[in-house]
């Protein structure tokens, strides 16, 4: 069994939705928790839903990599070693690609695919070095099936697959056995980018079986809450759909 009140974790995004929801679930698991998001108003309010002891907050904008690197550094500093990362922070402005500027299409980009890299950029190197730690990457499906009005949205969720593999292609398997980096699909959950779906509570448990997993298991991988999923097996099924219904 985990000491979870030894354990450290960060989680971006913890402002609302779905990080909000992991902060309170971790918190009443014993986690000592960092909430990472844009403005101090909605991290308080999440700190009031959360053990008040196992919680603090810090404003870091996650497309800024100055901010990330330096604000990563003032959290051990302060708190101690992190232990577990979950990158829940994201934007999805709903707007059609030549409707969106250049900068605000690049801003969602840094934002979705960017700020994960910068939070693991800032975290991973002291994980190594410990020989033990938890990344989670928030993912989406959202690139397989682009909808309009979501281009910024779609491209920065396929470029989370990209990085996940990457990063896990980079470490020594043998050498780290006890430092796991995972991406988590959440699926449809009722957020401000969505009226549908369950709720972002029914999320927590899966991110926590990922937190709490044991050194050798899977890394490197996309889990749909408890089903892990292989992309390129979801490629070969849609083609064959539209093979045999195309002969039909």
């Amino acid at each position: 069994m985990l000491d979870t009140s030894s354990l450290i974790v960060v989680v971006t995004g913890a402002g609302s939705g779905i990080g909000r929801a992991l902060c309170v679930g971790l918190t009443s698991d014993g986690y000592q928790v960092v909430g990472i998001g844009r403005g101090g108003d909605a991290l308080a309010a999440t700190a009031a839903l959360c053990h008040r002891d196992t919680f603090s907050w810090r404003c870091i904008d996650v497309a800024d990599s100055n901010a990330v690197a330096a604000g990563f550094a003032a959290i051990e500093a302060e708190s101690g070693p992190v232990y577990g990362l979950i990158c829940g922070a994201a934007i999805y402005q709903r707007r059609y690609f030549l409707d969106l500027t250049a900068e605000e299409w690049t801003y969602e980009i840094l934002v979705n695919l960017c700020g994960p890299a910068y939070c693991c950029r800032a975290l991973l190197p002291g994980m190594l070095e410990r020989q033990a730690g938890r990344i989670v990457i928030v993912g989406s499906l959202a690139d397989t099936s682009p909808i309009p009005a979501s281009s910024a949205y779609s491209t920065s969720k396929g470029g989370l697959h990209a990085l996940v593999r990457a990063l896990v292609s980079e470490i020594d398997r043998a050498r780290y056995p006890n430092v796991l980096i995972n991406e988590l699909l959440p699926g449809e959950t009722r957020t401000a980018m969505s009226d549908v779906g369950h709720p972002p509570s029914a999320v927590y448990p899966f991110a926590k079986r990922l937190i709490e997993m044991s050194a050798g298991e899977p890394t490197g991988r996309i889990f749909a809450l408890d089903r892990e999923i292989f992309l390129d097996e979801r490629l070969k099924a849609r083609l064959l759909r539209m093979l045999f219904g195309f002969m039909r």
